[in-house]
C-alpha cells in the first residue's frame, strides 16, 4: 500500500444532505485508488482519484441510508484503525508545506526585502 493523499471533502445527495467535512485518504493497492473514509470506516476504490472519490461518495450514501433505515444513526460516527490516521496526518502535513513553499516562491517572485517590510501582516482564520 503506498499512500498518495489526504483529503477533506464534503457529500452531497442532491438539496437533502450534506456531510459535514469528512478526511479520507488514497492510497494505490494492487493498480487500484483506495479511497477510505477515516471518520466513517467506509472504503471504496477506483482505476484513478475521481472514480475512488465518486465510489466511495456512493458507499458513504448507502451506509448513512442503512443506518437510518435500521434506526442505527448512533452507530454511523466510526473512527479508522490509528495507522490510517498517522498517514493522513503525515500525507496533510507534507501537502501543506508543499502549497506554503509554492506560494512563498509566487508571491515573492517581483517583490523585494525592502518592499515586503513595509506592509503590515494581519491574522485571518480558515
Amino acid at each position: 500500500m503506498k499512500a498518495l493523499k489526504a483529503r477533506r471533502i464534503k457529500i452531497k445527495v442532491g438539496n437533502l444532505w450534506e456531510t459535514p467535512v469528512l478526511h479520507v485518504l488514497l492510497t494505490k493497492e494492487d493498480n487500484v485508488i483506495v479511497a477510505r473514509c477515516l471518520d466513517l470506516t467506509v472504503s471504496s476504490h477506483g482505476k484513478d482519484e475521481k472514480e475512488a472519490l465518486k465510489s466511495l461518495a456512493d458507499s458513504v450514501k448507502e451506509y448513512v441510508l442503512t443506518a437510518v433505515e435500521n434506526n442505527a444513526v448512533h452507530t454511523i460516527p466510526d473512527l479508522a484503525n490509528g495507522k490510517y490516521w498517522r498517514m493522513y496526518n503525515e500525507l496533510e502535513a507534507k501537502q501543506s508545506m508543499d502549497k506554503l513553499k509554492r506560494s512563498l516562491r509566487m508571491s515573492f517572485k517581483s517583490v523585494t526585502e525592502k518592499e515586503l517590510s513595509g506592509f503590515p501582516t494581519e491574522i485571518t482564520y480558515g
